[in-house]
């Protein structure tokens, strides 16, 4: 196999023929050929029908491992995830893929190409924006069995990777999100290979047994494995202090990996980058594997029951975040907030508890915005304009009522009737209906 090469700008912008390009994995030496390779066609190199024209390339990319059936070795695994720019600056169309057609599990490190036997067979299965791998290792091989044991080892700790090779047969280029961007519209995978150092967005292995795997499934799943949306709660410390969650969101490592961020975040975007913090939502840990914050808890339940806009988290996966961060409560003693249904609209007849748990989030966020506002102004060498600052100093007298409000003596017994919390609570919004008149 020729020397690894860089892909060339002086190609032509559009091609629809199969033309010389680089071999795109990320490690950088050279991978001489084996002019012993026992392997036909398409994995031998030295193959005249592989050699006239082009060069294959290659593409590495993250993911975890499911174990259910050790004994079969079967794999479902996302390998590509089209409709977005990867780390080599590659945009995978949707249709690139052919479903349904035959793939090779080459030996770990793409060492069949090299003469190393496959270690296992598959097909390929369109999945929206996701490119599967269906396929089984050879478990009545050494070499198969070594390397599933090897990536199910390896992805306990999140570190499972997969890269495939394929040629490219119709490509152009474009920009998307002011990058330039290189457009694959159609490609051949010839195999896909467990590797060490990933370079694509948003791939894992979605079961390793011997049925399908449906998403609820896999929002079960701990760990190292994958989990897609509602993230599952751990067992953890819980605190009460002052919560700045964009705070605690610009310390993360920035090179804290998957299985890291899941520790501090309730939900994961299932078609987002699962190393990126923006695919995550509703932060509510001090850091990697720390404290549970109740505030924040309490904030992203307020959150769900949409009382400061969208929150961003699907309905279908409501009720599992909920639970999550209800769960956090509970363990310090608390009864959570109800979750609510958002199709109501703001829901009537809410206790003073509630529409203070509701006013926390509200307020915390426009804090957050406020703060991102004058970071990113502060860069270009400008202030926050003067109708925000005035609003945010209205904001902060208000805020300053309440000292007169908590100097009053706080009563544990609970009278009979409604409570002066309660009666106040349907002042306000006696008030508010009076005004919508």
């Amino acid at each position: 196999m020729p020397p690894c090469r860089r892909f060339s700008p002086k190609t032509s912008l559009s091609s629809s023929v199969s033309t010389p390009v680089s071999c795109r994995c990320r490690c950088s030496r050279p991978r001489a050929s084996n002019p012993r390779s026992p392997f036909p066609h398409p994995l031998n190199w030295n193959n005249p029908a592989r050699r006239k024209d082009k060069m294959m390339e290659r593409k590495s990319l993250s993911g975890g491992l499911e174990i259910k059936d050790a004994e079969k070795g079967i794999v479902s695994a996302v390998f590509s995830t089209m409709n977005v720019r990867d780390h080599d600056g590659d945009y995978t169309r949707e249709d690139a893929f052919t479903d349904g057609a035959p793939v090779v599990i080459s030996a770990y490190g793409h060492k069949s190409w090299d003469g190393a036997p496959p270690v296992g067979k598959g097909v390929i299965r369109v999945k929206g924006k996701r490119a599967v791998l269906e396929g089984q290792f050879f478990m009545n091989t050494t070499a198969g069995r070594d390397t599933f044991e090897t990536v199910k080892e390896l992805a306990k700790d999140g570190l499972g990777e997969w890269s495939y090779g394929f040629d490219i047969n119709k490509y152009s280029f474009g920009e998307e999100k002011d990058q330039p961007v290189r457009y694959l519209e159609a490609v051949t995978v010839h195999e896909v290979s467990p590797v060490l150092l990933g370079a694509g967005i948003n791939t894992r292995t979605l079961s390793t047994k011997g049925r399908a795997v449906d998403d609820d499934q896999l929002r079960t799943v701990r760990g190292g494995t994958a989990v897609r949306g509602p993230i599952p709660a751990q067992e953890t410390a819980t605190l009460t202090r002052a919560w700045d969650g964009a705070k605690t969101i610009r310390e993360l490592p920035k090179d804290a990996r998957p299985s890291q961020l899941r520790s501090v975040y309730a939900w994961v975007d299932p078609d987002g980058d699962p190393e990126l913090k923006g695919s995550y939502l509703l932060a509510h840990h001090h850091g990697v594997d720390g404290p549970a914050n109740l505030r924040a808890c309490l904030q992203g339940i307020a959150r769900l029951n949409g009382v400061c806009g969208d929150s961003g988290v699907p309905e279908p996966d409501r009720e599992a975040v909920y639970k999550h961060l209800a769960s956090h409560l509970r363990d310090a003693d608390r009864e959570p907030p109800k979750l609510r249904d958002r199709s109501d609209g703001h829901a009537k007849g809410l206790t003073l508890s509630e529409e203070l748990i509701d006013a926390l989030a509200c307020t915390a966020g426009v804090i957050d915005s406020a703060s991102r506002v004058v970071a990113l102004r502060a860069e270009k060498g400008k202030s926050l304009s003067k109708v925000n600052s005035e609003i945010l100093d209205w904001i902060r007298d208000e805020l300053k009522r309440l000292d007169s409000i908590l100097s009053v003596p706080v009563v544990d017994d609970e009278p009979d009737g409604p409570s002066d919390e309660q009666k106040l609570s349907l002042y306000v919004q006696s008030l508010a209906l009076i005004n919508d008149f």
